[in-house]
Formats: structure tokens, sequence, C-alpha cells
């Protein structure tokens, strides 16, 4: 690479990345069992109406009210109706029935009252309710199709479905859904230094913390994982390795390795076996960053550095992760919080991800920052619970200043 190579602005390399995104799994049936964290490949319509009928929202009382009735007006109780059962028949005005929640109300009812708001009597066998208060009408009652209307969508294609979509489909009762299978993505990590935790440490070499990283933030997305272990910086290896994953995987995702170093034979080896997209980013921490194209299969090449390969993965690898996998491609929200430090004189031209934790002091929400910026310190990603962008035109921040904040919840980082 010349390093007098302009770099590329954060915004042309999610312009590049979107360009890259388009789905590459095909759709299966899914048992709802096994649809959790998948993403759904086709709008989920809504087989019928929710509810189907009018329903008691409590336990009480349904009162059809008549046109003589006082606040002391005792209402007969004609039926009891459960969850599961139907009304015997229409109430007639002035009549009550016992009513349970979920169970349908029946015709002719104005209103729900709950049980403790009611004074039951009974005379010669025969019950009645005298109710405490008035209620508007159509208190308490479920409402035909108020929750969702048969024929209509409920959840849309590209979704990756939680519970409550899980839930939602599953009241209307389907048993399957057809969803994406999930985006394989082989991880690796480069260097003749690395090792896995567990294993005996020797002078110069360093503990893979990386793949622990990645694997915890892959976690969140609709991908299955495989594992390709460390990568030794040897130019056979390291070609031997990528053409055997790209024959098995949809994506190949790496840290370290990505720079233009005599040991670097990632970018080599990508260029002899597929294409390099781009490399080489205005972005702090996380400047070398690359996506390649090797046969069926996507490759991305993250910084060594593990807080560069977080911001890296978190802003760049993962919206083109989820639209891999069908999901679209989404960059994280932004909330915009007062600052609680101040930053003079700032190298304008860089994206720059600062490490922050958000604070609350007498009542108000602030932004502090970590004491150093530094690409390599795990110990500012466990101080943060969110990342600080500054933009590349920001050449100070002073207190009190509305910073914009991505929370690591956002980035599957929490």
């Amino acid at each position: 690479m010349n390093t007098k190579t302009p770099l590329l602005s954060f915004d042309e390399a999610l312009s590049h990345l979107r360009e890259l995104g388009h789905c590459k799994v095909t759709a299966e049936e899914t048992s709802l069992y096994e649809a959790y964290g998948r993403v759904l490949a086709e709008d989920i319509i809504a087989t019928c109406d929710l509810p189907r009928l009018d329903n008691s929202a409590m336990d009480g009382y349904a009162i059809s009210l008549s046109d003589d009735q006082s606040d002391e007006t005792a209402f007969p109780v004609v039926m009891e109706i459960y969850a599961g059962s139907m009304p015997e028949a229409p109430l007639k005005p002035g009549e009550a029935a016992r009513i349970f929640t979920g169970a349908p109300v029946p015709e002719g009812a104005n209103f729900v009252v709950p049980q403790e708001d009611c004074r039951v009597t009974e005379t010669g066998g025969r019950r009645a309710v005298v109710v405490s208060r008035t209620y508007a009408a159509g208190c308490n009652i479920r409402r035909k199709s108020e929750d969702q209307r048969k024929g209509m969508p409920i959840v849309s294609a590209g979704t990756i479905l939680r519970p409550q979509e899980i839930a939602a489909a599953a009241s209307i009762g389907h048993g399957t859904l057809k969803t994406y299978r999930r985006l394989k993505v082989g991880v690796f990590s480069t260097g003749n230094e690395l090792i896995r935790p567990g294993t005996t440490h020797k002078d110069g070499q360093i503990f893979d913390a990386n793949h622990f990283l990645l694997r915890g933030m892959l976690a969140n997305l609709p991908v299955e994982l495989v594992d390709l272990g460390i990568l030794a910086d040897q130019c056979e290896a390291v070609e031997a390795a990528l053409e055997a994953a790209s024959a098995e995987c949809d994506v190949i995702l790496t840290s370290g390795g990505a720079g233009s170093g005599d040991k670097d034979f990632v970018s080599a080896t990508l260029s002899k076996l597929g294409k390099t997209s781009f490399w080489h980013l205005a972005v702090k921490p996380g400047r070398p960053f690359m996506v390649g194209e090797l046969p069926n299969c996507v490759f991305i090449g993250l910084p060594g550095n593990p807080v560069a390969a977080t911001v890296a993965f978190a802003f760049l690898a993962r919206p083109l992760i989820e639209a891999l996998a069908g999901s679209g491609f989404k960059t994280a929200p932004r909330q915009y919080i007062r600052a609680d430090f101040e930053i003079a004189n700032r190298k304008m031209g860089r994206r720059e991800f600062l490490r922050g934790r958000r604070v609350v002091e007498n009542g108000a929400l602030k932004l502090t920052k970590y004491h150093s910026d530094g690409s390599a310190l795990l110990s500012s990603l466990t101080f943060a619970d969110g990342f600080i962008e500054l933009k590349e035109d920001v050449a100070t921040v002073s207190k009190g200043d509305l910073v914009p904040f991505i929370s690591f919840a956002e980035i599957g980082l929490s």
C-alpha cells in the first residue's frame, strides 16, 4: 500500500459497504422453537383478528345499562362467562353477567366493572350486583381486532426475531416461519505471537483477546460462528486457510493482518484469490480495515488492537454482516448527551470514537470519558458503556456540549 494514498472517510466506507450488503443466505421453514434470533424472510400476515371477539380485560361484571338506572341500581346477574366459553345470550338492559378475564363480552354490555368496585347482594337465591360508580362506554373491554386486524402485516421481513415477534406469530397460530438460514461466519486471528487462553504462555506471546470480543459481538447477530483458530504469519498458511474457509463460510472475519507490514500476508493473499475493496480509513481507532471478495465469500479484515477491532466491527462490519444475513444495512442510533469533559485543539479530518460512560449527577445525565484514548486498552472498554462519536469537523469539546453517544447495547457489547 502507498502510505500517501488518501484516507477513506467513515461515510465513504459505509457507502462502499452498503454496495456489498446483499443478502447471501437462502430462506427455509423454521419452527417457532428454533426461530429466535433468525431473520424473517417474509412478512407475517395476521390470519385472524386479535382479539377475535370483544373480551373482558379483568374479572368483574359486564353491565347493560337501563334508561332508569341510578347510582344504587341493582343489576340481576343472569349468567357467568369464563375464558374459553361463549355467552348464553345477549344481555338485556338492566342485566349483568359475571365475567372473567379474557372471556367474550356478551352483546348488549356497555362496560365491565372490576369486581372490587361492586357490591353483590342475594335475595331469594337470586344474585344482583350494585355498581359503586359510573364507567365510560367500553371501559375494560378489549375490542375485537384492536391488537391485530386480519390480513394486515404484523412483523416485517428483515426483522431479527425477538421473543415478542415470536409471540406475535404464535398468537395467530403460526407453528413455523420462513426465515433465512444463519449466515456462516468464520473467525480467525492472525499473528505468530498469539495463543489462546488456557495454554502455556511464553515470553513474547500474547493471549488472543480479540477472538472473544468478536465471538461475543457476533452472538447477538443471526449468524453461525465457525472458529478457524489462529493463523500463523506464513504466506502459504494464510493462502491455504483462506481458500478452505471460503468454501465453507459466507463471511470470513479476521483481526490483525490488515496492515501494511512485511508479515501482513492477508491483503496480498486476498488480492491473489479474489479482490480487495478498500482499506485504510480516516477513523480513530480503526484505521487499517479491509473488505474483500473471495469466490462465494465476503472477507472482512479488522485491525489487531482490541479497541480498534471493536470500533471497526461495531460500526462497519456489523451493519454489513446484518445486511448479508438478510436484515438490511442498519447503522447504530445515536443519542445526544452533555459532555462532562473538555477537548482542546483536536486534530480534525478523522471520525473518532472515544470510550464514554453515562453518569447521573444531581438528576442530570452527563457523559464522562476514559482518561486515555489508546487503541490497545481493554480497560477503556470495561470502563465504558458506549462510544462518544466525534465527527471530522469537531475541533473542540467543552463541558456542557451535546455530543453523540452510541450505547454498547446498540452494537452487541452488553
